[in-house]
């Protein structure tokens, strides 16, 4: 259930005592091979993420390259850190002093997220499908990464109806504990056998064009592994398409509460002062223990990320930034299109753009125009857990009128916030992509 999945996630830090010789030998061999810029050495200062200055070339495959640098020098020892079995110590310090600053995301960029895909609305038979997508140079495949409590509702019914309408195959996951996809739970198919009980990458890449669920970036990538074909505009970009709608982290921690409240039982309080003063409390405790809001990095690290071990000197804060970073890292490497819930409309137009406008019919680019208008139109409850007047947004202004505890709060998010506030910008200037195709036709 989803209530099982998302118990809240408390910060497990295992440490080390010694660090791999092994994993500085590649890091050293990754920085020969990547002559950049180093960050600042305070680690710290590295991680305010806004969007720096303007890039001057518009040449995307510099860009991308530019864009996943710091991915590769930061996991050029991640077979090592990965393997829990060696006890290998990741000194983040270290890292900092290797990794360079995250890139802007461009204007070129984001219209290469959305370029629609090739494939046709209405046509199920996937031998016929020669076309390859313009982004992945494979037969088209949506994969999106369902972060908790981010309008996923909405999303996964808008998901099935597209799958309904368009006949093409939808696999819905839960319960994704492990480092592949093969050990998620099969929760929904459409347009799909229904012998399949579980799915892999086989299974994926034979049976399905799309994949939701509550998984992380990273378990799809081998989807498309043993493909001749290689990825347009590459270094390292990915073979699936992938999507992820983000949120606010104040209003996403307060609805996981309510969320919590009303499935459970849990701890559950009578009127919006109490339950205000509830949230004050864990928030208080979870600092004072050093704690940073981090159940986000279970959807957006890779499995090898989310495995690695950090050198027992490090502090929690330094690790979250770290994790921050990769955070980052990753959005700009996977070109990820994102959607945003406090702009659900502008989010469902991306989509809709990005997902193709090839139909069989009149009839079937009707039905399909319709189906985005609905939820195009659609707003997104923010107050889904209403009881007797409570609500997110009741909560959340019972919170802001206590200042010294917004400071607490604000602490308490900000790795996250870093995270969408980036994300935010690459949503924005997709959606600007978008409207600059539907304005002039002629770049479609």
């Amino acid at each position: 259930s989803d209530e099982h999945e998302h118990n809240k996630s408390k910060s497990h830090l295992t440490y080390s005592q010694t660090a791999s010789c092994k994993s500085i030998l590649m890091i050293g061999a990754a920085l020969m091979l990547f002559t950049f810029p180093l960050a600042q050495k305070n680690f710290r200062s590295q991680f305010y993420l806004r969007p720096q200055s303007q890039h001057d070339s518009s040449d995307i495959q510099t860009q991308l390259t530019e864009a996943i640098t710091t991915e590769a020098i930061m996991t050029a020892g991640e077979s090592d850190v990965a393997d829990e079995d060696k006890g290998v110590a990741y000194n983040v310090d270290s890292a900092a002093d290797e990794a360079v600053a995250v890139k802007e995301y461009t204007a070129e960029l984001a219209a290469r997220a959305v370029e629609p895909t090739v494939w046709t609305c209405g046509e199920k038979d996937r031998q016929k499908q020669t076309a390859l997508d313009p982004i992945t140079n494979q037969r088209p495949f949506f994969a999106f990464v369902h972060v908790y409590k981010t309008a996923g509702s909405t999303v996964r019914d808008f998901f099935q109806n597209y799958a309904t309408v368009c006949k093409k195959s939808l696999a819905l996951v839960i319960s994704c504990h492990g480092s592949g996809i093969e050990e998620c739970r099969l929760k929904r198919s459409v347009n799909a056998p229904q012998s399949i009980e579980r799915v892999n990458s086989t299974i994926l890449h034979d049976h399905y064009d799309m994949l939701g669920g509550h998984y992380s970036f990273g378990m799809a990538d081998d989807i498309f592994s043993n493909a001749t074909a290689t990825p347009n505009y590459g270094n390292g970009a990915p073979l699936v398409r992938h999507m992820v709608f983000l949120r606010q982290p104040m209003t996403r921690y307060v609805s996981h509460i309510l969320f919590k409240q009303k499935k459970g039982g849990w701890n559950m309080k009578d009127t919006v002062e109490e339950t205000a003063e509830d949230i004050k409390e864990m928030i208080r405790t979870s600092r004072g223990k050093g704690q940073y809001m981090s159940s986000i990095y279970k959807y957006l690290l890779t499995p090898q990320q989310r495995a690695m071990k950090y050198d027992r000197t490090q502090t929690q804060e330094d690790v979250v930034a770290h994790k921050a970073q990769l955070s980052i890292d990753n959005l700009l490497r996977y070109n990820a299109i994102v959607g945003m819930t406090e702009t659900f409309s502008q989010s469902m137009k991306i989509f809709e753009h990005a997902m193709g406008h090839i139909v069989t019919s009149t009839r079937k680019e009707e039905e399909v125009r319709a189906m985005f208008s609905r939820y195009i139109g659609e707003e997104v409850s923010r107050n889904v857990s209403k009881r007797k007047g409570i609500s997110t947004g009741s909560v959340l202004k019972e919170l802001n009128k206590d200042e010294e505890f917004m400071a607490i709060f604000r602490e308490f998010v900000k790795y996250e916030q870093m995270i969408v506030d980036f994300a935010m910008a690459m949503h924005q200037k997709q959606y600007e992509a978008v409207n600059k195709v539907l304005m002039d036709p002629v770049l479609v």
